[in-house]
């Protein structure tokens, strides 16, 4: 907790504790994800675009975890990062194990994970 005579704590990227994030890479990935197509994306872009934002999603997760941290127990803004926290962990452990997906579901999940990106990378953006 933070007092008037004492400054705020560094956020973690500020501090080296991990790995800067490059949230314009993470934001170009969302948009070729969700772009609007005439014909659904062949099958190996599909899935090269899911590789992309399941390592981008778990690279966000630690920074998002330690602003959850920060915040006090049992309050909204806490609640929120918890729950989004635990939203984009319950999206990444769904996609665990489909080897060959029918195209369509793949690329239906490929949304979710683009959608959950975004709104991650903007809470961190904020």
């Amino acid at each position: 907790m933070n007092t008037p005579d004492t400054p705020p704590p560094l956020m973690t990227l500020m501090t080296g504790d991990t790995k800067p994030l490059d949230l314009v890479t993470v934001r170009a990935a969302i948009r070729r994800a969700l772009q609007e197509r005439p014909i659904r994306p062949p099958a190996h872009e599909i899935a090269e675009l899911t590789r992309t934002l399941r390592a981008h999603l778990e690279a966000m997760l630690p920074e998002a975890q330690y602003r959850a941290d920060q915040l006090e127990p049992d309050t909204t803004a806490r609640k929120r990062w918890e729950g989004l926290i635990d939203h984009v962990l319950a999206d990444l452990d769904f996609g665990v194990g489909a080897e060959r997906p029918i195209r369509c579901a793949a690329r239906a999940y490929l949304e979710i994970l683009a959608r959950d990106a975004r709104f991650l990378a903007d809470c961190l953006d904020e």
